[in-house]
């Protein structure tokens, strides 16, 4: 029989692994967080960001092009330093408008080495993936297309998993519920099954939409996901005219679109409206 001191101990263990398990399911609090692209890494104030109490940072996979590994790793440091979570984010299926066929096992291979080694950083809190569709697939082949991402983002979140117990793994996903399978081959029950958040690209400046639409979105996507959060996203910037939104309207729209509750806002991107205040949300 065990003592009592090795039946503590076995608990102690037993518990910790769980938290780690489900710690980014079980995370209350909202988050709010830029994409920051590689030109703008080095201009990124991390005392201004989180005296506004932003959250996290996606940091674009091509900052490799321009830093080495020890560069990046001392700027998600700098970042963690001041209470700033960093995920790297990657392309998977399309990167610089060109489309990858999702069925091609060497790309999934190279491209699941890649995020393991993102997944190595040191302090690298996440790994945020864009591009988990496929566009324009014939609609024979529609369902091969659909399997063969289903199954990249099953093994992708296993990898990393397992690479990185505790690492927060989150997914771009289309705003269009009813269309993801039919349009885009994407599985959602699948998506919100195997990553812990999603971020719809609710763009309105591409969807011609308002406040509204992303609201309805993140409210659809929430009540049919089998498990992953949902964050709202937001465009910095006008589409018409790629001039930054005022200071006064982003104000407004975020905190519209808060009042929704969100499990987190995701802006896009650093750099023209970094002076956002989310203390200040009701």
């Amino acid at each position: 029989m065990l003592n009592r001191k090795t039946v503590i101990a076995i608990m102690i263990l037993v518990s910790l692994f769980a938290v780690s398990a489900v710690s980014a399911q079980n995370d209350t609090g909202t988050h709010y967080g830029y994409c920051v692209l590689a030109e703008d890494m080095d201009k990124v104030d991390f005392n201004n960001l989180a005296k506004h109490g932003v959250t996290d940072l996606f940091l674009d996979y091509r900052c490799m092009d321009t830093h080495d590994k020890a560069q990046v790793e001392k700027w998600i440091a700098d970042a963690k330093s001041k209470g700033i979570s960093v995920h790297m984010l990657a392309q998977i299926f399309n990167d610089d408008e060109k489309w990858y066929n999702p069925t091609n096992q060497s790309f999934v291979d190279a491209k699941i080495k890649e995020l393991k080694d993102y997944a190595s950083f040191k302090d690298i809190a996440g790994i945020h993936m864009n591009y988990i569709r496929y566009e324009g697939a014939k609609s024979a082949e529609n369902d091969k297309y659909t399997q063969a991402i289903s199954d990249f983002a099953v093994n992708a979140t296993g990898a990393l998993r397992k690479a990185n117990p505790n690492l927060i793994i989150s997914s771009d996903v289309m705003p269009e519920y009813d269309q993801l399978k039919e349009k885009y081959c994407t599985d959602y029950d699948i998506i919100s099954k195997n990553f812990d958040f999603v971020v719809p690209l609710t763009y309105f400046g591409n969807n011609n939409e308002n406040d509204t639409f992303i609201v309805d979105t993140v409210a659809c996507l929430a009540d049919h996901s089998k498990g992953a959060k949902v964050w709202a996203n937001v465009q910095t910037f006008d589409n018409a005219t790629q001039t930054p939104i005022s200071l006064k309207e982003m104000n407004y729209k975020i905190q519209n679109i808060s009042e929704a509750n969100p499990n987190g806002i995701f802006l896009f991107r650093y750099g023209l409206s970094e002076d956002i205040d989310f203390n200040n949300l009701k």
